[in-house]
């Protein structure tokens, strides 16, 4: 059995620059945010970014520079308003978006998980996204004599990054009930790499106690890193909620550029381990 827990700096070096990296992410939920973190400090560039629903996270890779490109169904922080740093880079020209509806994504990366070119979806339909230029859809007839279907073509990141509950050392991956964010298999399953971070590391004996719990097996994973609270400020149920006070100081900083970076400064470059996060948000 290999041992695939590592620092959160080791992990994150299995991602390069312009690579395309999936995240598992709600808007306020069960985001990888001390991956994201790292991300940030070890000064990755150029990233493709593929997320249903993305918040927080995003926003925080658009203010640090790191995205080139996005591809998504939604990125929004639901009530706490929008995500302004990637505003910002969209409407810059910064960053360049391909928006796609949920089930074209769900197509897309279910394709890459299967090992099939494409998958058929009428989600598309109707909609203004077949008409912005996107040549990963194309409606095609359906070959079974009913009405036309987009196709859409396999979508595979170059790594996925999630978090989760637990995990053991040979990364097998598990979760509490109640977390059932629909992307959680099917981006890591469409990458190439996996990265997960947990709140804890646990013996394989926990894990088969509840084999229905463990979402991915340890063969499909690359690297484990320990972070409890390793979602905050996002929530994991049932283990904790998201941070509203955290989500509105990011929301107040965002709209001013010298705020914007000293917030991050303090929170994501400033800290060099989870424990020091904690330890300053602790303050809070």
């Amino acid at each position: 059995m290999r041992d695939k827990v590592v620092s959160a700096e080791q992990a994150v070096a299995l991602i390069a620059d312009g690579d395309v990296v999936g995240l598992q992410a709600g808007p306020t939920q069960c985001a990888p945010m001390t991956l994201v973190r790292e991300i940030i400090r070890a000064g990755r560039r150029d990233l493709s970014l593929v997320c249903l629903s993305g918040g927080l996270p995003v926003d925080w890779l658009a203010a640090a520079g790191a995205l080139a490109r996005c591809t998504f169904a939604a990125v929004t922080m639901e009530h706490f308003g929008l995500c302004q740093r990637f505003r910002r880079g969209v409407e810059t020209g910064a960053i360049a978006v391909e928006e796609l509806s949920e089930t074209a994504l769900y197509a897309r990366l279910g394709a890459a998980s299967r090992g099939l070119p494409f998958l058929p979806t009428r989600g598309l339909i109707g909609t203004d996204l077949l008409d912005v230029g996107n040549d990963a859809l194309k409606v095609i007839p359906d070959p079974f004599g009913g009405p036309p279907v987009v196709a859409c073509r396999a979508l595979r990141p170059d790594v996925a990054v999630l978090h989760a509950h637990r995990a053991d050392r040979a990364g097998n991956i598990g979760i509490d009930p109640g977390v059932r964010l629909p992307t959680l298999t099917t981006m890591p399953r469409a990458s190439r790499r996996v990265i997960v971070s947990v709140e804890r590391i646990v013996g394989s004996a926990e894990l088969r106690r509840a084999p229905d719990r463990t979402i991915l097996p340890g063969f499909a994973v690359d690297a484990v890193v320990e972070a409890p609270f390793g979602a905050h400020p996002t929530s994991l149920f049932p283990v904790y909620d998201y941070d509203a006070g955290f989500f509105a100081a990011w929301v107040e900083a965002a709209a001013d550029d010298d705020a914007c970076r000293a917030f991050v400064d303090r929170y994501v470059r400033s800290p060099a381990t989870q424990q020091e996060y904690l330890a300053l948000v602790g303050e809070r």
